[in-house]
């Protein structure tokens, strides 16, 4: 059984971490402190609020005077410093909480060493003008066809679904994905000793693929079926089988990547096939395994949702601060990973996290905005 007093005690201990390392380029003789924006932030993200509701609502508690007709001038400071942001400053200091969290994690010997991480997209909506800069062409989902575009690496395990790195992708185009995930993977192969990577078939192309082959590392990913998968399909009659591949690219650069092709019947859907692509010989015997262990990556649209649960509402088009409430949210969730990590050997059911994130709120959100 988790002890109440202990999980208060650990969830405190996480926004200890958190906290003290924020920058929000709040100036000495500024109206506002740095801990009156914290307050807000962390409104705006555990209440799923906007900056202004959560600015009003701090500012009414305290007595101070407000024009309700009038947006909170608390709110309006926030959103300007932290528009005046530079990018690669927003990313350092919260690099240096990620980096907190894996040493006290560590030391605990909670932290998985060699993990299996998935490798996605996370695409946060935006309604605005497709002018707007750092702003991405995406499919249609409900109502628009543009978002703010993040590459994200999060181990797979279901206790430690921890993201290890994350960059933004100013354009979904081949090149700027490359980079991304490039990055991303340098990232966390300086924290850990990865194993190997689960793909989702959106990032299926011959020339991310060629990438991954060059980086060294296994990867296993879903492959749509297009004309060439379903012309090897046509040619086996088994359900199940292994064989050599090859995507090819036909436009100038022309390019050719050979990979193995792992077919195994759906697990829902009769009459379907799941097709994944390796850069690992397989065998049969080990299809199924492989298919059973890529499953596992789909739980990491439960951490989607879990770091959405963190994320603060804004209409705001600047990049910075776009920038700045995402990795928030991804630095909330992954002090919530990191709090259920070391209370985990208190739980009494096990398969549950051993604080939910509902309760993590409420133990954090009062020691910052009351």
């Amino acid at each position: 059984m988790v002890a109440t007093a202990e999980a208060r005690q650990v969830c405190r201990a996480a926004g200890s971490l958190l906290y003290p390392s924020l920058d929000f380029g709040a100036k000495p003789n500024g109206t506002y402190p740095s801990e009156d924006f914290a307050r807000v932030l962390t409104r705006s993200a555990f209440e799923r609020e906007f900056t202004n509701t959560s600015a009003r609502h701090l500012q009414l508690a305290r007595g101070d005077d407000l024009d309700l007709e009038d947006r909170s001038p608390l709110a309006k400071s926030l959103l300007y410093n932290l528009g005046q942001m530079n990018a690669d400053a927003i990313d350092v200091q919260f690099d240096g909480v990620r980096d907190q969290v894996l040493t006290q994690t560590r030391k605990a010997r909670r932290f998985p060493n060699t993990p299996e991480v998935a490798l996605d997209l996370h695409e946060w909506l935006y309604y605005g003008s497709k002018q707007t800069p750092m702003v991405s062409r995406i499919n249609p989902d409900r109502g628009t066809d543009l978002a703010y575009v993040f590459v994200t690496l999060c181990i797979v395990s279901p206790a430690v679904r921890f993201t290890l790195a994350s960059a933004h992708v100013a354009r979904t185009d081949t090149p700027s994905l490359i980079e991304a995930i490039c990055e991303v993977i340098e990232t966390a192969r300086q924290a850990v000793s990865i194993t190997r990577i689960y793909c989702d078939r959106g990032l299926y192309r011959v020339e991310l693929v060629d990438e991954l082959v060059d980086l060294g590392v296994e990867f296993v990913m879903r492959a749509p079926k297009t004309p060439g998968i379903k012309r090897v399909l046509a040619e086996h009659d088994e359900e199940k089988f292994v064989t050599d591949y090859e995507l090819v690219r036909k436009r100038s650069p022309t390019m050719r990547v050979p990979v193995t092709l792992v077919v195994v019947p759906h697990h829902s859907r009769d009459d379907d096939s799941l097709c994944l692509i390796t850069n690992r010989p397989r065998t049969v015997d080990e299809a199924v395994p492989l298919a059973q262990a890529y499953r596992r990556r789909w739980g990491i649209e439960t951490s989607y949702r879990k770091v959405g649960e963190f994320l603060p509402r804004t209409t705001s088009p600047v990049f910075a601060v776009r920038l700045f409430y995402f990795l928030f949210a991804v630095t909330l969730y992954n002090l919530w990973i990191m709090v259920c990590l070391l209370l985990s050997e208190q739980r009494r059911v096990k398969t549950r996290p051993a604080v939910s994130t509902a309760t993590f709120r409420f133990f954090l959100g009062p020691v910052m905005y009351g």
